[in-house]
Order: structure tokens, then sequence, then C-alpha cells
């Protein structure tokens, strides 16, 4: 789960715009300025989410996320924004942003859903991540649904607004601010993140269409969305895509390689070049999970069979005492001693 360094750095400048410590939020990820405005360079989950983390303390701004996503130029989102330009339809700009949105951030993937007259694209924040901080999932949500509706009104010049908006997390102590900003319904503590369009955006023409730009836009996408493989080994990537896809139940191998854009046979012909199954990908990822887990003393070792849907308690204890020797209690208790 990384980070666009590009995205973190438009987080700094408004911080500090705001009262931060620039210098500060930089110390947080190890590098200079010039170093997150290449684009070919991506963070950690953790690294993001200490620089968010600072931010909301330095700035005491409750809606930062908001904020954010009002803030950011067009030109943050760098190559995908280009494709969306490029397009000829918002339908098309969307499906190529869903495409490629690896490129900018992995833990918040879109889905679309096309019913009978409406589109619902939705946002599934990656579960780990919500573990690891909340707060860091909801103002990056918030920042990057705004973001989203600016890029319509930049892609149509027109004023188009989502019919209503949900969002996965309680609602918020202010209110006011996203009535403002997204002039729709709006219900919190929803299942997902979704955004509802009326089907007749979606066919709207835009108005930089250019067909042979495009071309060679997506050419040069794909050409990175490789060189992140090769960086991380394809089955990293079907880890990761997991992560992005649990809600909380796992995905199967046919929804994971729906999503890469891949039949089942030729996602598994590229683990097996690794050695690896779907299975093994998946029970690697659980193990770990589980003992990232077990070591938060908020969570029960009920909730944790839950989160790792495991039906039973008896099933997951176990599979955890086949990988650790030891029961879910005794592994924790173990830990905290030590």
């Amino acid at each position: 789960m990384t980070f666009s360094t590009r995205y973190v750095a438009n987080i700094i400048q408004f911080a500090g715009q705001q009262g931060a410590n620039r210098q500060e939020l930089l110390s947080l990820t190890g590098l200079t300025m010039a170093d997150l405005a290449d684009e070919n360079l991506r963070l950690d989950a953790s690294v993001y989410n200490a620089v968010l983390e600072m931010a909301l303390k330095r700035t005491g701004d409750a809606l930062l996320g908001l904020h954010i996503g009002n803030y950011l130029s067009l030109s943050a989102a760098g190559l995908i924004v280009q494709i969306a330009q490029s397009s000829e339809t918002v339908r098309q700009a969307v499906e190529l942003i869903v495409q490629f949105a690896n490129l900018g951030c992995q833990a918040l993937p879109f889905v679309i859903h096309e019913k009978s007259d409406y589109i619902e694209l939705s946002i599934t924040p990656n579960e780990l991540w919500i573990t690891q901080s909340p707060e860091s999932v909801r103002h990056t949500t918030d920042a990057v649904i705004l973001f989203t509706i600016r890029q319509l009104h930049s892609l149509t010049h027109q004023k188009y607004y989502p019919t209503k908006i949900h969002f996965h997390y309680p609602k918020p102590p202010q209110t006011t601010a996203y009535d403002a900003l997204f002039k729709c319904k709006i219900k919190f503590k929803q299942p997902t993140t979704s955004l509802y369009f009326d089907k007749q955006l979606f066919k709207e023409k835009i108005i930089t269409s250019d067909y042979n730009l495009l071309k060679i836009l997506i050419q040069y996408a794909e050409l990175k969305l490789a060189q992140i493989g090769q960086q991380s080994g394809f089955s990293t990537i079907v880890k990761q895509t997991i992560l992005n896809l649990v809600k909380p139940k796992f995905p199967t191998i046919e929804t994971v390689a729906a999503n890469l854009n891949l039949s089942v046979r030729t996602l598994q012909r590229k683990l097996k070049t690794e050695d690896k199954t779907y299975q093994s990908v998946l029970d690697n990822l659980k193990r770990q999970l589980a003992l990232d887990y077990i070591k938060n003393p908020s969570l029960t070792i009920s909730e944790i069979t839950y989160l790792l849907s495991y039906s039973e308690l008896s099933a997951f204890s176990r599979t955890f005492k086949r990988w650790t020797g030891k029961s879910p209690n005794e592994y924790r208790i173990l830990h905290q001693t030590n």
C-alpha cells in the first residue's frame, strides 16, 4: 500500500500555509521537496499516515481533507488527469481513472457499478489501513472525493455534482462544509463510500478530448504500472489488490482477476512464474494480518476472526496455532509480556 510522493508534497505545502512547520512534516518522509516532486517515487502507508496525522495535529483543522481536496491543483494527479482530459466522454475518463488508480493511491480503489438509472462510483478503503489510521483514511477519502468532483467540472466545464454521497465513516461534528461543497444528499456510516451520478453525465463529451494523445498516454500508463509490478513482483500486486477489495470478506480469485483486467487463467499463470498460487498469497496475507491484529489489544480474538473471514473462532484458532505453534491468546500474552 503506497502513495504518490507528489500528493504528499501537496499536503505538506497546504499544511504549511495553515501554520504547520513544513520542515517538520518533510522530515517524516526522509526526503527533500525535490524528491517528492518525482512522480516515480512512492511512500509507504506508515510514512503517509505519519505526515497526515502530524498535519492534522499542527493545523488543528477538523476539515483538513476537504480543504486539501479543494486546494489541490489538477496537476497533483499527474498522468491520471492527463488521461482523463484526453478521453472522449466522461464515461471513458472515469473508466480509465479506475483502471490506472494504482498510479496514484493504491489504498482507495474505485469500482464502477452501473444500475438501470444511475452510476455508482464506490471507494472501499483498505481494511488494514482503517485499522492503522482511521483519521488518515477519513481525510484522504474526503480529499479524493472533492478532487474527483472538481475534475468532472474541469473536464466538462459544467458544475456537475453527484445526486447523493455515502461515507463509510461516522458523521463528523461539522457537516455544514460537506453540504456546501458537495451540494447533494449526504449519509454517513454507510457500508461503503459511494458517489451516485445521473447516467446522463457519463455521456457528456470532454472538451479537451484528443484520441491520438490518449493512445500515447495509455501506453505510458501501462508501462508505469508494469514498472511498479517489476519492482514489487506480481504476487505483491495480487496481495495489494486483495487488501483493496476486502469488505470485510476476502475476494475470490475471479474478483481479483477482474479488478486487474486479467482472466483467471492469466492471473494463475503469472503467479506460477513466482512459484505461487492465489491460495498461497491469500494464506500468507491472512497470516501477516493475524500477527498484526493480535498485537492490537483493542481487538478481541472474535473480532480478529471476523476480520480474517473465518466462520468460527475454533477454525481461526487451529490455523493460528499451525502458523505460530501457539493459540491466539497464548501468542497475545507472550507478546504483551515481551
